[in-house]
């Protein structure tokens, strides 16, 4: 279906609210009206996809396998020629919309009965459109603090890997020296040095995971249906 007409065909699709607010009223001739819009457009599908049939005259070359410069050439034309038709089609049905909306905006004192019962469709589609584009944003908004966190995230991961090498190249030098403790006393400061870091890094660690969870968690967005969201908030779970 094409935007204009099908808005108003699925609005009048929808099941009576109180009060019979939030549904548009068709007679049965402008009901009519726009099944017959659809067929037209239908029609016109079938039309041009016709002449295109009969107007095709394959090239001697066209019994040779298509290489994928063809393929490609013929993705592209087809792509172009959808979004002429598109394009074509929104024009069309805005220029057919724009007065109508435009008389319930306004109330214009020569609305049709139909043109004054758009209003409370339109208001209650800004408000959907209002409320999905703060959504989209605050979605975005933790998807950028989740990014962030797993930047964090994956520069501890990879201190960690390397605290844990240096302290087990010490812990395989000490096995060696079994019978003899570490008496360096720049040695040991070493071996400490490097417990501590580790400790630190592994707070850190625990700290940035528990961070993205916390902010997804508490966003309001439902995190159990995507998989990268419950990943960040089941994983610090988890590791608590």
């Amino acid at each position: 279906m094409d935007t204009a007409a099908s808005d108003m065909a699925s609005v009048q699709q929808q099941p009576k609210h109180e009060g019979g607010k939030g549904q548009l009223p068709l007679s049965d001739d402008e009901q009519r009206i726009l099944e017959l819009y659809h067929q037209l457009r239908q029609l016109e599908q079938e039309l041009a996809l016709t002449r295109a049939l009969h107007e095709y005259e394959p090239s001697p070359s066209a019994r040779n396998p298509a290489t994928a410069d063809d393929i490609e050439a013929a993705q592209q034309a087809l792509a172009d020629s959808r979004a002429r038709y598109v394009l074509r089609n929104q024009i069309v049905d805005s220029v057919l919309s724009v007065n109508p909306v435009l008389q319930a905006v306004h109330h214009g004192v020569n609305a049709s009965p139909i043109e004054r019962d758009l209003a409370p469709v339109l208001t209650a589609r800004d408000k959907t459109s209002t409320a999905f584009a703060k959504q989209s944003t605050t979605l975005r908004e933790i998807l950028d603090s989740a990014t962030a966190v797993e930047i964090q995230f994956a520069t501890v991961s990879r201190e960690n890997v390397t605290l844990a090498a240096q302290v087990l190249e010490l812990a395989a030098e000490a096995a060696k020296n079994k019978s003899q403790p570490v008496t360096d006393p720049a040695q040991a400061a070493e071996i400490a040095e490097l417990e501590v870091r580790m400790k630190a890094s592994r707070q850190r660690f625990r700290v940035a995971k528990g961070t993205a969870s916390a902010i997804v968690a508490g966003s309001g967005v439902d995190w159990a249906r995507d998989p990268e969201l419950r990943s960040i908030v089941l994983d610090a779970e988890e590791d608590d």
